[in-house]
């Protein structure tokens, strides 16, 4: 199991880093409070409790994701705040992965690449 999560998560890795996997590329989905509020990438991975959060608790807490789901049952979702130069290689990308079982299992916030 933990085999099919490392997998996935190196690919995803490697697809966004090379530009391949850019499920929405003139649309930001960075986090937002409730209120409308924008969040850091840091502050919004800290609103994630892994083995506790469900999707539910995220989309409430971080609001609409881009999502690119597995046949394997897992999920990824993706918040992103571009950066300077307002491309998706430049963005900073919070990724998160949620187990079949729809609850967060791992959490990690992506820098830009530099233009």
């Amino acid at each position: 199991m933990r085999f099919v999560v490392a997998t996935v998560v190196v690919c995803l890795q490697g697809c966004a880093g090379a530009g391949l996997l850019d499920a929405s590329p003139q649309r930001d989905a960075s986090a937002r409070t409730p209120t409308g509020h924008s969040l850091t990438p840091q502050a919004a991975m800290e609103r994630i409790s892994l083995g506790k959060s469900t999707k539910a608790d995220v989309a409430s807490a971080l609001g609409e994701p881009i999502a690119v789901p597995f046949d394997s049952g897992y999920e990824v979702w993706v918040y992103r705040w571009r950066g300077r130069d307002r491309t998706p290689r430049d963005a900073t990308e919070l990724v998160v992965l949620f187990a079949p079982s729809g609850v967060a299992t791992k959490v990690r916030v992506r820098p830009g690449y530099p233009p």
